[in-house]
């Protein structure tokens, strides 16, 4: 019976997806030139007028989609989650003290081959080399795919903020050498310049902290953050006549791989695959604004960078270099903090633990 409730709630959550990720596609512009969210829009209107509701002018028909097929996805995550649990249950009886020494295993693991990844040879070098014979396809399969991902997480970050504080956002690209901008209008310079940098540290940091202290949901968070990716991947970042496919793709690429990993992978192999992401995120995003102290005044593709703008439009009397450096003490503290208490604290917490344990039997021999 169990199983058979596992795999309604599975394709009725699946369908959910389905839903909301064709709905905001073909109503987008990318698709028939956006005729068809005209006339989904149009007929909104029509119903809600017809009940005397007053939609804004600028409602976007892709709303219609995420209103109704997030709800129908939460739920239908809940009861399948809580159906896998229950067959779990009756497969192992593994105590909350073994789950968390596991996970504690399997997070060192992850820390160690993330930072082999991470001193790969010449792969940042080659990365942001100016040579454009050295383009990012000669990275490493690994490696080159986080860092479009860490730029995609960056212009997220802009976006978001935009969005947050009530501006509005055309789209995001990423560039296949790792580059990337965000076309927003509107909102809080304040809080938009540095989401981007800072947006993609407290990424890595919560994804890290998550996944080691609530060990247990994270196939839910890996399959929640995989949605989330691709909602938002076809909300703005689908191609156009200024935008590449790189952006589509990076988001569809990582959306639908975690949505895989939630749905079918182990609870270890969640572990350590999120934090993996979780800790070149991180490093990459520290290490990104390592260079933008250093290089702070410098042009980008598009003008001015983050901490430049900033400096000119929000804090005058601090150079462009100084705002860098306190973004990167700020992202080093936010990654600092997350290790600390995802990972060296609860091993202390297990070492306390297993030295009462021995004192305690020693105490029952004596």
């Amino acid at each position: 019976m169990q199983r058979q409730k596992k795999v309604f709630w599975g394709t009725l959550l699946l369908l959910s997806i389905i839903w909301i990720a064709a709905g905001i596609f073909f109503t987008s512009d990318a698709f028939n030139g956006g005729s068809l969210g005209e006339d989904v829009t149009s007929g909104v209107k029509s119903l809600a007028g017809s009940v005397d509701v007053v939609l804004p002018a600028a409602y976007s028909p892709a709303l219609i989609f995420l209103v109704t097929g997030l709800p129908v996805a939460a739920l239908s995550l809940f009861f399948y989650s809580r159906n896998r649990r229950a067959i779990s249950v009756t497969r192992s009886s593994a105590s909350d003290g073994n789950i968390r020494r596991q996970t504690i295993a399997v997070t060192l693991l992850a820390l160690i081959v993330a930072l082999f990844i991470w001193n790969m040879r010449d792969v940042e070098n080659a990365v942001r080399s100016t040579n454009s014979a050295a383009t990012g396809f000669n990275l490493s399969v690994v490696t080159y795919p986080v860092r479009l991902f860490v730029t995609y997480v960056h212009e997220a970050g802009h976006s978001l903020a935009a969005l947050l504080t009530g501006g509005q956002v055309q789209g995001f690209e990423v560039n296949p050498d790792g580059s990337g901008v965000a076309v927003v209008n509107g909102g809080n310079i304040a809080l938009i310049a540095p989401a981007g940098y800072l947006g993609a540290a407290l990424f890595g940091s919560l994804l890290f902290f998550l996944t080691n202290r609530i060990p247990k949901w994270t196939s839910g968070l890996a399959f929640l953050l995989g949605l989330s990716i691709i909602a938002l991947t076809l909300s703005y970042a689908l191609p156009s006549a200024e935008r590449g496919p790189t952006a589509l793709i990076v988001g569809i690429g990582f959306g639908v791989g975690l949505i895989a990993l939630g749905w079918q992978a182990p609870r270890l192999v969640n572990v350590f695959l999120l934090n993996t992401l979780a800790i070149l995120t991180a490093l990459n995003a520290v290490f990104d604004l390592r260079l933008l102290v250093q290089n702070a005044d410098a042009l980008s593709a598009v003008g001015k960078n983050d901490a430049a703008q900033f400096s000119e439009q929000v804090t005058p009397l601090l150079p462009a270099s100084v705002v860098a450096a306190i973004w990167a003490a700020v992202a080093f503290c936010m990654l600092g903090a997350a290790v600390y208490f995802g990972l060296i604290k609860q091993v202390g917490g297990e070492l306390s633990s297993a030295v009462s344990e021995k004192s305690k039997a020693q105490t029952s021999e004596a």
